[in-house]
């Protein structure tokens, strides 16, 4: 059994949050498990939480929740750091569960563990199904993320966008008609066994012709479950570019796309990483747990 001092998490109310946490548990020994969680979205998590609290207590597992406000991501990326500070210090090995992280939180925790040069690994759980309605939906104005906005080295440069997108095109949409970019990259997850995956990009498609007069466009195919998690995919796109544009990168994608774009932007700094919120997720969200996706940092 491997040993991870620290476990850093975020409560859902999906199946995955409280399933994956005890999958997790099999094959790590614990010390200390920090929690993540919106205050908006409480009662809903509520019963997971308490079932988490209640096997690390079981089990002698320090454990912390720390809850954030989803309207207040300067706020969030202070409480992000303060509590990792507090305890990374006395781990030697931390395993980060991006399971049902934002990825704005995902992008806050990497770059605080990078900051602390301490070992760390992630673990993804899958979905074993998707609800059949709306998903996410009303989204909320894009940001660029704190430490991760890149470099305008010319001001006056064109802007070029690439997005890993997901099952919620509106998401993507709102990007575009932000920051209205003169190259438009949208990565679509292929292979994909869920239904949702194919609606969305019969979507894509109609994006991207309604926008190619306008801009640029480009669709390519990525694999986030593949070894290199869609790496040698995205970086080929990124390199055609060139340095004539301004480019900002945004995941709506599979999870692991987040870690993909963040490695990303660490070896290309003047790139900016852009975070995509929604008002809305559905109760419905998920069902069950898959398969699970390891990788270290």
């Amino acid at each position: 059994m491997k040993t991870s001092d620290l476990l850093i998490t975020f409560a859902s109310w999906e199946d995955r949050f409280r399933i994956g946490f005890e999958r997790n548990l099999e094959k790590i020994s614990l010390r200390k498990v920090l929690v993540f969680y919106f205050g908006s979205y409480a009662n809903r998590t509520q019963a997971n939480r308490d079932k988490v609290e209640k096997i690390c207590k079981a089990k002698c597992i320090e454990y912390i929740p720390v809850e954030l406000n989803i309207d207040k991501p300067a706020d969030n990326w202070r409480k992000v750091l303060d509590s990792i500070e507090r305890v990374i210090a006395e781990c030697r090995e931390i395993l980060i569960d991006i399971s049902t992280m934002p990825r704005e939180i995902i992008w806050y925790v990497l770059w605080q563990i990078e900051q602390n040069s301490t070992s760390a690994r992630y673990v993804y759980h899958s979905a074993d199904g998707y609800g059949s309605e709306w998903l996410s939906r009303d989204p909320r104005a894009p940001r660029l993320v704190y430490k991760l906005s890149g470099i305008a080295e010319d001001p006056s440069a064109k802007t070029a966008l690439l997005v890993t997108v997901g099952f919620d095109p509106s998401r993507a949409e709102r990007l575009i008609s932000l920051y209205e970019p003169t190259k438009l990259m949208l990565g679509v997850q292929h292979p994909s066994h869920f239904p949702q995956n194919e609606k969305a990009v019969k979507t894509y498609n109609e994006i991207i012709d309604k926008y190619k007069k306008e801009y640029g466009c480009e669709r390519f195919e990525l694999d986030a479950f593949a070894e290199d998690r869609g790496m040698s995919a995205i970086r080929d796109v990124l390199d055609q570019l060139g340095s004539s544009y301004n480019t900002i990168m945004s995941s709506l994608g599979p999870k692991p796309t987040a870690i993909t774009l963040y490695k990303l932007q660490r070896q290309r700094q003047e790139i900016g990483l852009v975070y995509a919120p929604s008002n809305q997720f559905n109760e419905n969200y998920s069902s069950g747990i898959g398969s699970c996706f390891e990788g270290t940092l």
